[in-house]
């Protein structure tokens, strides 16, 4: 009867999971730090491009974690593959890392911590505070590292301490895919699994069958193979490392205090200090039963503590732009609430002293109140939050305008959230995994100033703003919640029109001037262009502008006879990587607004052709599938011995 536990255990938090999730019950989930998720084919054209429109145009790595959803969305296709895979990890997370809890208590000697111990503690880790505000925030960084977390515990401890000779590669190789796979969401475990493992491989007591080469070539795996494994991605880190702090899914909203970080709260809705519980029963049970073995764990705590302060008083910019802000602590904090529960757990495994443990009636009351506890702030926090079933994000003729025109749309942040910036994407709204794509610093700087003088208030900024910003190919501008854009649309005049409300009801903008993804425009405004200063309004409608139809990375245009000096202006931001040619010969790159670029055009008709290198990119893409096969491959036999481990222990019980 190995399966009641585990089986009722499921049963209970999966009753939990629906009574907190009870009002967000859908497939295709979006609010809070969760941008809208795209579907499979759009997550896949996400992953493997090489330049982005978005924030202006960026040629940074997309995040891995498109291709996590990319692949374990794909059976899940026929309800919505990637949008649904997401929603059913943020519904589900709770009972998932309760089983995953369980699962890894395996380690625990099993006659000392019995299977009712190991469901009480996998019950507290799937209720510890950083999981229900993440879920309640749309931090799905944070629940899959919640799911994954207690078997890459498991793993790291079999890696560096007591890995089998036979089997020590492919558990490695396991542990390593499933830290690649957190860090693809939360690039934090690239430095914190490598430091545990180090950690553990330095100061754990070494097992009587010592096999130092095993345990140096598995520490070896597990601290090179996850890089290999990101390696498309590894650039973008290197270029914005705000997102090792910040995750995929941004910085944090709210600054958690001192009270609410020993309650292992990270701060916003969805959660209240309740893990004060966990902390209080780790050093009850240290107290009690002091023993060498408490010291890994504790290490481990004293590990999650380090990043907490690290990733919570940090103010780094975020990879999108602009003011420096803190990371969410729920990963850190996750990590402490493990190492707090591995210290109850080890303590209940440790042989007793006549005076060293209460009687198990008392143990039972008192592990029966913690739960309750914990339970309950899951259940009466769990429930608020901006995470709620998706809504069209802009109305469906403006949608497919952007989508054929390929111009973009200017989403204002909420001046109501702190370092709130605005978000541009082109030919579409924002969606999930541009937050996590490196924005060039000029580009950014440029929203900023747009986001600052549209909320001026003076007629010249704004007219500033949005004839700039259609220069850049935006077509639309969302003004934030509980804005409805008569002042804004009383200064800019003739430069915007009214436009259908947002599925959310937030006031759309859309602009007039004549603009595109590529513009060719005059010699005059060409002039203005290459000077620094702001477009002029009456310059941008035909004969002095002509949109033309195409659209970054690659155009192609005929342009015909026409006066000296004229610029075709595309919508993407100056990188290295782009080159340009007119008629087959070489052309230079020419800046236009301090960061577009653009190809000076003779009077004679010409072919302009403008282009994207994507041969870095391609390899590095190649390279990943080379150390994915790899590794998947060299992980399988440790997947099938588990099985049959597992199902031996089972019928032996």
């Amino acid at each position: 009867m190995a399966w009641v536990a585990p089986a009722l255990l499921g049963a209970a938090l999966a009753v939990v999971a629906l009574v907190v999730h009870a009002g967000r019950l859908s497939l295709d989930l979006a609010g809070g730090a969760l941008l809208p998720v795209g579907d499979l084919g759009a997550v896949w054209d996400g992953y493997l491009a090489a330049w982005h429109g978005v924030a202006g145009g960026t040629a940074s790595g997309a995040p891995a974690a498109l291709a996590v959803l990319g692949v374990l969305g794909a059976p899940l296709a026929p309800l919505g593959g990637p949008q649904a895979l997401v929603a059913l990890l943020l519904l589900c997370g709770v009972p998932l890392a309760g089983l995953s809890a369980y699962a890894a208590a395996r380690r625990l000697e099993p006659r000392r911590c019995r299977r009712w111990s190991r469901a009480a503690l996998a019950a507290a880790y799937a209720l510890l505070p950083p999981a229900t505000a993440a879920a309640a925030q749309g931090r799905v960084e944070v629940v899959v590292v919640h799911v994954l977390l207690p078997l890459l515990v498991a793993g790291i401890v079999a890696v560096a301490h007591d890995v089998p000779r036979p089997r020590w590669l492919s558990i490695s190789a396991a542990c390593a895919l499933g830290t690649a796979v957190g860090a693809s969401f939360a690039p934090l475990l690239l430095l914190v699994v490598p430091a545990g493992a180090v950690l553990l491989f330095l100061v754990a007591p070494r097992p009587a069958a010592d096999r130092p080469r095993a345990r140096a070539g598995s520490l070896a795996v597990l601290v090179l193979v996850p890089p290999a494994l990101l390696l498309p991605w590894l650039p973008a880190l290197v270029r914005g490392p705000a997102l090792v702090l910040h995750g995929v899914n941004g910085p944090a909203t709210a600054e958690p205090g001192v009270v609410e970080l020993f309650g292992l709260d990270p701060g916003g809705p969805g959660a209240v200090p309740v893990g004060v519980v966990v902390l209080l029963a780790a050093v009850v049970a240290m107290l009690i039963r002091p023993s060498a073995r408490l010291l890994l764990p504790g290490a481990l705590v004293a590990l999650g503590i380090v990043s907490t302060a690290v990733v919570n008083w940090v103010e780094v910019t975020p990879a999108r732009g602009g003011e420096p802000m803190p990371g969410f602590a729920g990963v850190p904090l996750l990590i402490v609430g493990t190492g707090l529960l591995l210290c109850v757990g080890l303590a209940m495994s440790l042989t007793p002293t006549p005076t060293s443990m209460p009687t198990p009636s008392l143990r039972s009351v008192a592990v029966a109140l913690g739960l309750l506890a914990l339970l309950t702030g899951a259940v009466f926090a769990g429930q608020d939050g901006p995470l709620g079933q998706a809504r069209s994000p802009l109305p469906g003729a403006l949608h497919a305008e952007l989508a054929g025109s390929a111009r973009a749309v200017l989403v204002l942040g909420d001046p109501d959230v702190v370092g709130a910036a605005p978000r541009l994407s082109t030919g579409r709204p924002p969606r999930f995994g541009d937050d996590a794509l490196v924005a060039t610093p000029a580009a950014a700087a440029r929203l900023a100033t747009w986001q600052e003088q549209l909320r001026s208030g003076s007629s010249e900024a704004v007219t500033s703003a949005l004839t700039s910003a259609a220069a850049s190919g935006v077509l639309a501008v969302v003004l934030p919640e509980g804005h409805d854009g008569r002042e804004l649309r009383a200064r800019a005049g003739d430069l915007v029109a009214e436009a259908p409300p947002t599925g959310d009801g937030r006031a759309v903008l859309r602009l007039t001037p004549t603009a595109g993804t590529a513009t060719l425009i005059s010699s005059e405004q060409a002039r203005r262009s290459v000077s620094g200063r702001t477009p002029d309004p009456e310059l941008m409608t035909p004969p002095a502008a002509v949109a033309v139809d195409a659209a970054p990375p690659d155009i192609g245009v005929r342009v015909s006879e026409g006066p000296e000096g004229r610029l075709l202006v595309i919508a993407a931001a100056h990188e290295p990587g782009w080159r340009a040619t007119v008629d087959g010969e070489p052309a230079p790159i020419v800046l236009a607004w301090d960061s577009q670029i653009a190809v000076a055009v003779g009077p004679e008709t010409a072919e302009v052709t403008v282009v994207f290198d994507r041969n870095r990119r391609d390899l590095l893409l190649l390279g990943q599938l080379a150390v994915v096969l790899f590794t998947v491959l060299t992980a399988a036999p440790s997947v099938r011995r588990v099985r049959g481990s597992s199902a031996a222990v089972s019928h032996r019980r």
